[in-house]
């Protein structure tokens, strides 16, 4: 290959000369870039940006303005994609506002090293941290890169300094102007491309986007993206205000309004799942399935933020948009191509069949964790308000009033203070009439750990579980029959299950900031949040919201780890059986002591009256759809249990634990149950 070192950097021309060989470019291209090296080097860097222009099989990646960009010449709903050949050549900005937060030190920072390290982006590009105060240059950059994982192949030190820090006020023109100056010697005479992220409060957001778009745009042949972090308002009022700043100063093509859950695994995979498989879609409907649940649970309070997290509450920090959006891609039918603008024309038309939510539909359940087991109540926490009636557990049904899915209840659930964190999507399907032509599972505690309630047994149903985080999996839950020669013949239910990190092993499951980054870099918005949907969300939402701000009326108290009492005969209600977990189990039903005994015997496989971690493990299984559980959950078990430390559980202690579990419970409910109404 010649070489096309004259007048660029080296380490540019040592770049780009491997991207051309890796892309197959051409030895023609090759040719041209030397001569024009050789021939013109002070315009090197431009010409070569030309003619990778040329090269670019999307011929929207070039651009016919002169001067600045501007909102008016970009009237197109989505944005034009940069072409990864373009990306690379050209000179990269990111500027991070917001850049000494933690969002920027676990996640931004981290991601671009990344994405710098597998040559996604360019490693000549330009990192700008812009905040308010001064800051001193390496404590700042030791401390927001602390979480980089350093690769032999990029040398963390080559990475770190590519980051500056610009000082200025959020509505200082003159700051824009010094902002602006900066970039443009880095560009040094070549269009430029500039990725601004936004992770600013919502009273400076159109000061920053005003000030942006006035003095930092970038010049000709180069892109101006702006990466908006949530929230996007706190209902339809503030979302039109805020909507209306930046389409003053940007088009709707340059915006890129971010929920980083569309860029996790699972949430990427459902469209494959859905419309890659014979198997799913046709049976992906109300003729077939019974309901669905999104859920999000953490096992963590508020950890002294309560006060910012008053100001929203659960529905609006998770509900209404990571779940939301979750919902948009399991449910919306299927679009004309997997392009921005037919996805979201797509997620449209599936938001304007469902209905605005209100308290009087019956469909909203509410909480609030309190202190137990040594975890602190949200109350306690002294940033929150004191009498806060904010609820940190809500679940709500949806329904879309669409053919595929009119009469299909969506169970979503979001709550902190939990006994585990996990989020996941559940479809479950409905019985059919053949199987009891084979005698599905209908013992009466194998049901309830189904979610059946005591009232009857049920067959096990299907499900099919999208596990987002953690340990992310795909994986069905069906009916088999045990292995056995005699004539009674057992049918058990069986996971069939595809764990990412067995199932791809030499795959590279990134951050979802990577991925973020990487599109809105690209000008993808597919994964990206519209004005459109926006607009919708807010409006099923904001009636029930404001109730929810205007009442009085305190959420239902639960102890921190535990449902809260009601709830589960609220989602049987709408059609919805819960599977339980352990300790939900345990303070649900008190009345097992012979189930319980029966249990153990079944467990005990060596007979010698004890069970230990192995068959514990058996145990937990069955409150984990069958799957292995991570030895976190398996300790927490014996801590409930082993009543004298020794490692292992007899059947006395796990009765015992049992109901001591269920006392503990019931006390703490019934104790404030009785404060909340005066008792």
């Amino acid at each position: 290959m010649p070489p096309i070192s004259m007048g660029l950097p080296q380490e540019i021309s040592k770049e780009l000369a491997q991207y051309i060989e890796d892309q197959q470019l051409g030895p023609m291209l090759t040719d041209a870039v030397a001569q024009v090296c050789a021939e013109r080097p002070r315009d090197a860097r431009r010409r070569l940006c030309e003619l990778l222009l040329d090269n670019d099989a999307e011929p929207a990646a070039k651009r016919a303005n002169t001067g600045r960009d501007s909102a008016a010449q970009s009237s197109s709903a989505t944005a034009e994609l940069t072409s990864p050949a373009a990306l690379m050549a050209m000179p990269l900005t990111v500027v991070l506002f917001g850049a000494t937060g933690d969002l920027a030190r676990k996640k931004l920072f981290p991601a671009l090293y990344q994405l710098c390290l597998l040559g996604h982006l360019p490693r000549h590009i330009n990192i700008v941290g812009y905040g308010r105060s001064v800051v001193d240059l390496p404590a700042f950059v030791q401390k927001q890169c602390v979480n980089i994982k350093e690769d032999p192949r990029l040398p963390k030190a080559d990475f770190t300094a590519r980051i500056r820090f610009h000082t200025g006020g959020y509505d200082a023109a003159e700051s824009y102007t010094r902002l602006d100056a900066g970039m443009a010697a880095y560009e040094d005479g070549a269009a430029g491309n500039r990725l601004y992220f936004l992770s600013v409060p919502p009273t400076v957001f159109g000061a920053v986007t005003e000030m942006l778009s006035e003095h930092c745009r970038a010049r000709a042949g180069g892109f101006t993206r702006l990466m908006i972090e949530k929230p996007f308002g706190r209902d339809s009022e503030s979302f039109e205000e805020l909507d209306k700043l930046t389409s003053r100063h940007f088009d709707e093509s340059q915006l890129f309004r971010l929920d980083h859950y569309l860029g996790k695994e699972v949430i990427l995979n459902i469209s494959t799942l859905r419309w890659g498989n014979q198997l799913f879609e046709p049976v992906w409907c109300s003729t077939y399935v019974e309901s669905v649940q999104l859920t999000f649970k953490e096992d963590l309070g508020t950890g002294g933020r309560g006060g910012y997290f008053d100001k929203f509450g659960i529905i609006r920090d998770i509900i209404q948009n990571h779940l939301l959006q979750a919902f948009m891609w399991l449910a919306m039918e299927p679009p004309a191509s997997l392009t921005a603008a037919a996805v979201v024309a797509a997620k449209v038309e599936l938001l304007r069949s469902v209905k605005a939510l209100s308290l009087e539909q019956g469909a909203t359940f509410l909480g609030q964790f309190v202190a137990h087991g040594g975890n602190p109540g949200y109350l306690d926490d002294e940033t929150v308000p004191a009498g806060s009636t904010c609820p940190t557990f809500a679940s709500l049904v949806l329904h879309a009033d669409t053919p595929r899915w009119r009469g299909v209840p969506f169970l979503f659930t979001a709550a902190k203070g939990m006994d585990e964190r996990v989020c996941e999507l559940r479809v479950r399907f409905k019985p059919h009439a053949t199987n009891s032509i084979v005698g599905a599972v209908r013992d009466r505690v194998a049901s309830l750990m189904l979610g059946a309630s005591d009232a009857g047994a049920r067959p096990t149903a299907n499900e099919l579980v999208m596990r987002v985080q953690p340990d992310e999996s795909l994986y069905m839950i069906a009916v088999a029959k045990e292995p056995g020669i005699t004539a009674e013949q057992v049918r058990k239910p069986v996971v069939l299950d595809m764990n990412y990190r067995s199932q791809f092993k030499n795959a590279y499951v990134g951050d979802a900031y990577e991925r973020m980054l990487l599109n809105a870099a690209l000008g993808d918005q597919t994964l990206f949040v519209s004005s459109a949907e926006l607009t919708e969300a807010w409006r099923i939402f904001t009636p029930l919201l404001h109730q929810i701000d205007a009442s009085t009326e305190r959420p239902v108290m639960h102890p921190f780890g535990a449902m809260p009492a009601g709830f589960h005969e609220f989602a049987a209600n709408h059609g919805v059986p819960i599977r339980p977990t352990w300790r939900e189990f345990v303070a649900l039903h008190p009345n097992l002591c012979g189930e319980m005994r029966t249990i153990f015997a079944e467990l005990d496989a060596n007979g010698d009256g004890h069970l230990d971690f192995a068959e514990v493990t058996e145990l937990a299984k069955r409150f984990f759809d069958g799957r292995e559980p991570s030895e976190k959950s398996i300790s927490a078990i014996f801590g409930d249990l082993d009543g004298d430390g020794d490692g292992r559980i007899t059947v006395e202690e796990l009765v015992e634990g049992a109901r001591k579990m269920h006392l503990n419970f019931k006390h703490a409910a019934d104790s404030w149950h009785g404060s909340l109404t005066g008792a």
